[in-house]
């Protein structure tokens, strides 16, 4: 059975507890029908509704903005009312195809990609709440201790090492002295794809080593790697002291007292990576002479970028979300004594929500990692 047809049905099986009852059976200290008790069982209602109110709010503008991005860059009409999901696959092929025809090898596409962290502030509070409820004790730890070192972005008073990333934006240039992913402006020891100042200066995307300034974000060859400069993150590796931190990836589950952590903070994390925000992407479109279709690449590309960042973290919870709550609602019916009723009828609304918001959000966040592959493809 498809996981939105398990949601629906469970949607239905709670429909039917409401109006027979059926939800009075007390949970023993086991509780919970084999899935934990019924305390582990309230705390990740209370975790699964706040992640699924996250998906939810994602969801009432996702779609509508990939649809209107993929449907400018593609020269079709925006659609209008309720978009279905095959609109939006159909507007993004469509797009997709536009940008084929137009990325020749006379085009120079240069990309200022996003950075996207998730909300750890979110999580934090969420995994506070599931705890409580499932009365397990556990030790938060912080954002430094719980991201991937790799992905671990600070604001560095150092040297950001070799190997690890200086990361600005579209207008924050850090200091680079290795691949720069975005505008390189410097020496491009290989080939500079854009405009090329006097002297040999490269302003635009080197395929190559970048020496001088990046736009975007630059992966450090120097050997004894440098400082990124003002306003600059340093992801990946800090030689000095590292203040504001922030993850571009999911967090590790906290140390606790028992075996519940795994599943309160994975039913969390919705609540931090569907709440991502991200630097503003750029896009820059040189060698086209269709001035209408530059504009409308370099005005809405940048939409579609961020969305397909935002999906190569979060499109993961959008599935477990559906899961979860799949997995939650099947032993909710043995805790009716100990679950609040209004918790449960709001959990009733999330499972009913996660029905057409998870759709929703795959569909938008799949389409744009497809368009969003086809113009870094091209970029790169």
């Amino acid at each position: 059975m498809s996981q939105n047809r398990k949601l629906t049905s469970l949607v239905s099986v709670f429909g039917l507890f409401a109006l027979t009852g059926s939800l009075v059976a007390a949970c023993g200290d086991d509780g919970g029908g084999g899935g934990g008790s019924c305390a582990e069982i309230s705390g990740r209602v209370d975790a699964l509704t706040t992640s699924a109110a996250a998906l939810t709010s994602l969801a009432g503008t996702i779609k509508a903005d990939v649809a209107g991005a993929c449907a400018t860059i593609a020269g079709m009409p925006a659609p209008t009312g309720e978009i279905s999901d095959e609109q939006v696959r159909t507007l993004c092929n469509a797009a997709t195809a536009t940008l084929d025809a137009t990325l020749t090898a006379q085009a120079t596409l240069v990309i200022v990609p996003p950075v996207c962290t998730v909300d750890a502030q979110a999580q934090f509070n969420c995994e506070a709440d599931c705890y409580a409820a499932a009365e397990v004790q556990c030790d938060p730890g912080t954002v430094e201790v719980r991201c991937d070192p790799g992905e671990l972005s600070v604001s560095c008073q150092g040297t950001c090492e070799a190997d690890a990333y200086c990361e600005g934006s579209a207008t924050v240039a850090v200091n680079c002295e290795g691949t720069c992913e975005g505008t390189c402006e410097g020496m491009c020891d290989g080939t500079c794809e854009g405009n090329t100042a006097s002297g040999g200066m490269c302003n635009g995307r080197c395929d190559g080593t970048c020496e001088g300034s990046c736009r975007g974000s630059c992966q450090i060859e120097a050997e004894g790697g440098i400082e990124c400069g003002a306003n600059a993150k340093c992801r990946g590796g800090c030689e000095g002291t590292a203040t504001a931190p922030s993850c571009t990836g999911n967090l590790e589950p906290p140390a606790c007292e028992a075996m519940a952590e795994v599943d309160c903070s994975a039913d969390c994390s919705g609540s931090a990576s569907l709440r991502a925000t991200c630097t503003d992407p750029d896009v820059r479109l040189e060698g086209v002479a269709d001035a209408a279709l530059v504009g409308r690449i370099e005005g809405s590309l940048p939409i579609i970028l961020e969305v397909a960042q935002k999906g190569e973290i979060a499109l993961g919870a959008v599935t477990r979300i559906g899961t979860d709550v799949v997995s939650v609602g099947g032993n909710l019916a043995g805790c009716a004594l100990e679950i609040n009723a209004s918790v449960a009828a709001a959990f009733t609304g999330a499972v009913q929500a996660t029905v057409a918001a998870s759709a929703s959000v795959s569909v938008s966040f799949e389409a744009s990692a497809s368009v969003s592959a086809e113009a870094s493809g091209s970029a790169g």
